[in-house]
């Protein structure tokens, strides 16, 4: 199966030709550090974050001090990725403190559900912000894949102006316990020929994964300026990671990403 982590690295100026120079200068770090990768199919994302409103009434418990403590907001995102899929919108709901629910619908009624959300749920939904990544670049190679990315932020109505970004995202994706389909049955041949239930899944080793990950990250970015920003790192829950929960994961990380600041 397929095991990712996403690193983003912020672009505090918000210049386009800002993350695009930091997306040449890690494009320089894998040709460099992983001459034997090849660059592979182009990728784009779009994303769209939606966040409940407060509720009619709502008055704001204190803390200990006599301060308002901060609404818990839940979240909705819409992500189309096409590494994990050409023609599915990713639809995940993100209550907090819990784990994201995650159903997809076509990409053709992305629109069209962004669109209902926005103005016939505008009472129970707020729009926060919309990105886009238009020609991700990926590499192959080794132990790992790589994609490379500048965010686009955009802007709706009299607000669109200049395109700006406010960073790039480095997913590394590798291969743990083999890669195995969703469609695996459950059940295989024996010596004899006969059926064998398969009692328990196999154990897979994500602490090795991680650690790949990570190596593989620090030889991108080894002597190479990213700027002062803090790097965000997010890997896939493990425990998410099961057969058909492996793409639900993989949307969870991305979402926790993009949502940015909230």
């Amino acid at each position: 199966m397929k095991y990712s982590g996403l690193y983003y690295v912020p672009n505090v100026s918000t210049s386009l030709d800002t993350s695009l120079s930091t997306v040449s200068t890690l494009v320089q770090g894998v040709e460099t550090s992983f001459q034997n990768t090849t660059r592979q199919n182009l990728w784009s994302l779009s994303y769209r974050a939606f966040r409940d409103t407060l509720p009619h009434g709502y008055q704001p418990s204190t803390d200990s001090e006599g301060k308002p403590k901060q609404f818990a907001h839940t979240y909705q995102h819409l992500l189309h990725l096409t590494a994990l899929s050409s023609n599915r919108t990713y639809v995940c709901t993100q209550p907090p403190g819990q784990q994201g629910t995650v159903a997809s619908i076509s990409v053709r009624q992305q629109d069209m559900y962004s669109a209902l959300v926005r103005h016939q749920s505008a009472a129970l939904w707020s729009a926060r912000h919309i990105l886009s990544v238009q020609q991700g670049t990926t590499y192959s190679g080794g132990l790992c894949t790589i994609q490379i990315g500048e965010l686009r932020a955009t802007r709706e109505g009299p607000q669109s102006g200049a395109v700006q970004s406010p960073g790039v995202v480095v997913c590394i994706t590798t291969i743990v316990g083999g890669d195995i389909s969703d469609e695996t049955p459950p059940e295989s041949k024996g010596e004899n020929g006969t059926a064998m239930e398969i009692d328990e899944e196999p154990k897979v080793d994500f602490d090795y994964a991680q650690a790949v990950i990570r190596d593989c990250w620090a030889r991108i970015k080894d002597g190479r300026d990213l700027g002062r920003s803090e790097i965000k790192e997010v890997m896939m829950a493990p425990e998410d990671v099961k057969g058909v929960q492996e793409k639900d994961a993989a949307v969870r990380m991305w979402c926790e990403v993009l949502r940015l600041r909230g």
